[in-house]
């Protein structure tokens, strides 16, 4: 059969590659988001960890704040 060649074709070339571009494992990895969700650290470039639980401590002598 083959692709569609002329004039006044291009919607159909161009809808049809991108719905063709949904059975690229990669594509279809990198553009669904679900990656993302999947991921523990949300896509974050510079995450060390996960923050389980956030220690205060307390400021020396003159001063009573907790940081």
């Amino acid at each position: 059969m083959g692709k569609c060649r002329g004039l006044r074709t291009a919607r159909k070339l161009r809808s049809h590659r991108r719905d063709q571009k949904w059975h690229n494992k990669q594509y279809k990895k990198a553009h669904l988001g679900t990656a993302l969700k999947a991921n523990p650290f949300g896509g974050a470039s510079h995450a060390k960890g996960i923050v389980l639980e956030k220690v205060g401590v307390e400021a020396k002598q003159p001063n009573s704040a907790i940081r």
